[in-house]
């Protein structure tokens, strides 16, 4: 069956309480109206705690992934939309390091469907030195992994369903493979493990006072 709901990841980028921007990200969210929501780097727990009470995400609820510093990754999906939802934060994408972001991976069950639909949101290692540039490598074979054992399933009929989205730092290595090669190397990784990375309407997806730019956030799909 087609997917009959919407999903949205968003970066709002060391977000810190204040009451401006709590409203203005939580209408935005209300303006597009998602049923799964993603949002990203959150540098200030009270800041999240008040984004989840406003009255534009009144009929969600939420779940974070928690790290030992602050909570990282924002979960939501739209209340009474699915049969069932299952939340579990995956370590394994931390890849040994402590300091490095857990995955939020949220399973939706829509109506009338037997299968989950998959949802991994991820905010990998940035850096363009040689040890962030292998962490992201190794978080990106996690994806893979992960839709293996998610297509084992018996509930899942081999079909994985699974979407890993979210801020990828695609940047490169400094004096290594340019962001375009990294890029390159990760669809040609998807593809060779049953997934795509989905095209976009705009190449760059953050910038720095509108001069850097940088091709940085993805989606990939499993194949079904």
């Amino acid at each position: 069956a087609a997917m009959s709901f919407s999903f949205a990841v968003w970066n709002v980028e060391k977000f810190k309480y204040n009451p401006q921007r709590v409203r203005a990200v939580g209408q935005l969210i209300a303006n597009h109206s998602p049923d799964v929501i993603g949002i990203l780097e959150f540098l200030d727990k009270n800041a999240a705690r008040r984004l989840v009470r406003s009255d534009h995400l009144a009929d969600y609820d939420f779940a974070f992934t928690d790290s030992t510093r602050s909570i990282e990754i924002l979960v939501g999906w739209r209340r009474g939309k699915f049969d069932q939802v299952l939340y579990t934060q995956r370590r394994e994408l931390q890849v040994g390091n402590v300091n490095l972001r857990p995955g939020g991976l949220l399973s939706v069950l829509p109506k009338q469907q037997g299968a989950f639909t998959n949802f991994l949101f991820l905010h990998t290692d940035s850096g363009k030195d040689a040890q962030a540039f292998a962490n992201r490598k190794l978080m990106f074979d996690k994806i893979w992994s992960l839709r293996d054992r998610l297509a084992a399933l018996p509930e899942q009929d081999g079909a994985a369903r699974l979407v890993a989205l979210g801020d990828l730092n695609t940047m490169g290595q400094t004096n290594g493979a340019s962001a375009a090669e990294e890029i390159a190397a990760l669809e040609q990784a998807a593809h060779a493990n049953g997934m795509r990375v989905l095209p976009k309407t705009h190449a760059h997806t953050w910038s720095s006072d509108g001069k850097r730019k940088s091709n940085l956030d993805h989606v990939i799909a499993s194949d079904e």
